[in-house]
């Protein structure tokens, strides 16, 4: 039960970090409304470089792990993430790829195993998660 828990809490973090984060978007540029503006962890290293423009996030932003490397990629439009968004693993694996359309899930978005094998394919439409897409056609790899 303990481990389940340790399990989960990074995740829970996570959820916690990235809602937070899009509910008060153009808060995080209310300083550099034209610029990156760049939050720490308590050692220094880099926690999150949001980039900026007139005032909202615009343009990709980039979360890391504690020890530097990339743990997430978003696209911003207007302060709602809009494109592909690509999270990895600690080891640098690519753990997903997410697309966005004007904030919400829209299209196919892949989950992929710590090794780099695809492990799940999803679809949405316009937020709406679907079965299968319209233009399904037995199993889809893209």
């Amino acid at each position: 039960m303990l481990r389940r828990s340790l399990l989960i809490l990074p995740f829970l973090i996570l959820i916690n970090i990235s809602s937070s984060f899009s509910e008060n978007a153009s808060s995080i540029c209310k300083d550099n409304p034209d610029g990156i503006v760049t939050e720490y962890f308590s050692g220094g290293n880099k926690m999150v470089e949001w980039k900026c423009e007139g005032g909202h996030l615009n343009g990709v932003s980039n979360m890391y792990y504690e020890d530097g490397t990339i743990k997430k990629k978003s696209n911003y439009s207007n302060d709602q993430r809009d494109g592909v968004t690509y999270s990895y693993f600690e080891n640098g694996n690519l753990s997903s790829e997410c697309r966005f359309d004007g904030g919400q899930l829209d299209g196919e978005h892949k989950f992929f195993n710590e090794d780099g094998t695809l492990k799940e394919l999803k679809y949405y439409d316009k937020g709406k998660p679907l079965d299968k897409p319209a233009n399904w056609i037995g199993t889809a790899i893209c």
